[in-house]
């Protein structure tokens, strides 16, 4: 009796091996200098932007070895019929790409991106202290451009600038090159 056991149960281990499968192991691997930060498998979200520019956003279909296909959507505010806003989902359809097409990955939702990592804090104090200067040189009648307020004056464009330069190097995606890389595994 304990071998009849045995042999079903040995049996049923064989049909079960062969029935199920073993995952294919395919992610799409978002690295930042070769440490992974993000992976991506079937069924999941993303967010990219395509080599001509355009965001594309959906649910991961099918990984190969160079190329992914994505069901792709697209969220848009309409109007319901009590006259308020709300969103509508657009299906687009299956897309399949080369990994190589990706150009940048959106930042995750959630992301903290704060007036002074934009730059705006920068920006919109430097266009004040400029406005404030100019203002108070007229109210005053004095010379806007006099040799003591020219200093002044770049300071204000100083500040300006440098909000452009950080809202350029804290951009809300990132881009596929020099520090980050994707990888199929």
């Amino acid at each position: 009796m304990v071998n009849i056991k045995q042999y079903f149960f040995t049996l049923l281990l064989v049909c079960f091996c062969i029935v199920t499968k073993a995952q294919n192991g395919h992610l799409i691997l978002l690295k930042e200098r070769g440490v992974t930060i993000r992976s991506f498998s079937l069924g999941n979200y993303i967010n990219f932007r395509f080599s001509n520019g355009q965001w594309i956003t959906g649910y991961i279909t099918n990984i190969k070895k160079d190329s992914i296909e994505v069901n792709q959507f697209a969220l848009q505010t309409v109007m319901t019929m009590f006259g308020t806003y709300g969103e509508d989902t657009l299906r687009l359809g299956r897309l399949q790409l080369h990994v190589n097409e990706i150009e940048a990955f959106a930042k995750d939702r959630g992301h903290y991106n704060s007036v002074f990592t934009n730059g705006a804090y920068l920006q919109a104090g430097g266009i004040g202290y400029l406005l404030l200067n100019i203002l108070n040189s007229l109210i005053k009648k004095d010379p806007i451009l006099e040799q003591n307020n020219i200093p002044k004056l770049i300071g204000g464009v100083s500040a300006v600038v440098a909000g452009k330069l950080i809202r350029k190097a804290n951009p809300d995606y990132r881009a596929i090159g020099k520090r980050f890389s994707v990888e199929i595994l």
